[in-house]
């Protein structure tokens, strides 16, 4: 009894168990095993069922609180843990349930493990954007330029160069319009013109068009008739050309000699293989050997909308293939890539390739037996299409700023008939993709050359550095951008 009395009149809870006399015991035991717990509410009750059975004048003086106000301050001192302290807990509807918990720190990983994998898309994406229509601005860093030989050749995919010669080497395919595997064009149903390629004769003075832009003619060449020619690459030593051609028939690898004094293309063989289903662009290494590249793991001739979902996505489904023309059975794959496209030796050790979704360009270390370990990334402002190198040891790439706006020309190229009274047809003859050109060397960076509209889809640029010029080839534009600086 004296116990329940302090705490009634002390306003501190007793955590000693207690024996009472029976008329408090049966109201006291209907609540509680123990008088009173470390609760206001359970001592609130008590007292007033205390209260029913005592005066409050019969209590002792010295157990009674003093009244004054200090009697209203917190306690200070804990009072005596005799049993297990009793932690202050949230009601049950305030947390949440261990299923949700979970479900919330494994959507936290996955978020904290594809965050990367965001920012890279979106800084390719947002580049694409802010070079919509109507939003491009322009970049001139070149003394100069002149479209030439509009009515001689169009839809010039590569360019390569000679330049102790001084000429270069065109891939040109009018069949474009109907027939891209790339970008997932097929009418060939509508009329198919095969493609060629051209010897520009650009270092002799005053020589007239028709004298410096020369169709070369075939030799031995059976698939003369379907042939649509993407990259290619010419090996010096041995005047070798290799030319990606895409066929109806499949693609494939062609390879030429080239008389240059005869304008001639004389068919060596066309080499196929497992490893080469998406071929885009070469590097000769000499003796036969190649770096190939192929742009898509999914086909859009098998695959259309997978082979889109590659593109704007980005997972490495390109390949870098070491190709052995005199042993076949050592090519094997020595990168994955993200639209792999442009390939190009920066060095006698460092291979270059362009990555088309990513909007950048790998760097490789070409290991002795030609396996690639990565060295680095670099990010551009556009995307990178095809590279070169020229003999100051720069980087050239060429590309496509708006990606849009090269899908919007692809997809109705096909109706193409400058000639037609339709005025749909007429239209779908024009190219509105802008162009890029950029170089790079590791000592100053990326520095941009040209970006507009006047020269359509971009897809190389080559420079012959001693005579201070250079040209851009566009993928549906008519002629040769040549640039002077």
């Amino acid at each position: 009894m004296r116990g329940i009395v302090k705490a009634c009149v002390s306003g501190r809870p007793q955590a000693r168990r207690l024996s009472y006399p029976s008329s408090t015991s049966r109201i006291l035991h209907q609540r509680s095993a123990y008088a009173i717990q470390d609760t206001t509410k359970d001592t609130k009750n008590a007292c007033a069922a205390l209260t029913k059975h005592t005066d409050i004048k019969d209590v002792p003086r010295q157990h009674q609180r003093p009244a004054r106000a200090s009697a209203a301050r917190p306690f200070t001192k804990k009072p005596a843990n005799v049993f297990p302290s009793t932690h202050l807990t949230l009601p049950p509807s305030t947390i949440p349930p261990a299923s949700v918990m979970a479900r919330t720190a494994i959507y936290l990983v996955i978020l904290a493990a594809i965050a990367p994998y965001l920012y890279d898309r979106w800084q390719a994406l947002s580049a694409m954007l802010a070079n919509r229509p109507g939003k491009l601005e322009p970049v001139y860093n070149i003394k100069s330029h002149k479209i030439k030989f509009r009515d001689r050749v169009r839809n010039c995919e590569d360019v390569v160069l000679d330049e102790g010669m001084g000429i270069a080497i065109l891939s040109c395919d009018p069949g474009r319009d109907r027939w891209n595997t790339v970008m997932g064009t097929f009418r060939a149903e509508n009329g198919l013109e095969s493609g060629a390629l051209w010897l520009y004769d650009y270092s002799t003075p005053d020589l007239p068009d028709d004298e410096a832009m020369k169709r070369l003619q075939w030799a031995n060449f059976p698939n003369e008739a379907d042939f649509h020619p993407l990259g290619i690459e010419f090996d010096h030593a041995t005047a070798t050309l290799y030319a990606v051609n895409h066929a109806q028939s499949g693609s494939a690898l062609e390879v030429f000699t080239i008389d240059v004094n005869t304008a001639t293309a004389t068919h060596i063989q066309t080499f196929k293989h497992p490893l080469l289903h998406a071929p885009n662009s070469i590097h000769a290494l000499g003796a036969g050997k190649l770096f190939v590249t192929n742009d898509h793991f999914f086909r859009a001739a098998v695959a259309p909308l997978l082979s889109k979902l590659e593109t704007w996505l980005a997972p490495p489904g390109g390949s870098v293939v070491f190709v052995d023309l005199e042993r076949p059975q050592e090519s094997r794959v020595v990168a994955r890539v993200a639209f792999a496209n442009g390939v190009a030796m920066l060095n006698k050790t460092t291979l270059a390739v362009a990555s088309t979704s990513r909007a950048g360009v790998y760097f490789y270390e070409v290991e002795p037996d030609y396996s690639l370990k990565s060295k680095g990334f670099v990010r551009t402002l556009a995307a990178v299409d095809n590279l070169s190198v020229d003999s100051a040891g720069a980087l050239l790439m060429a590309g496509h700023p708006s990606g849009l706006a090269l899908i919007s020309v692809a997809k109705n190229r096909w109706k193409c008939d400058a000639q037609s009274e339709k005025e749909d047809e007429r239209l779908a003859c024009g190219c509105q993709s802008p162009s890029w050109v950029a170089e790079w060397t590791e000592s100053g960076g990326l520095r941009e050359l040209y970006k507009g509209g006047e020269f359509c889809s971009s897809t190389m640029a080559v420079r012959d550095k001693a005579r201070g010029v250079g040209f851009v080839s566009g993928l549906y534009e008519r002629g040769v951008m040549v640039f002077r600086e």
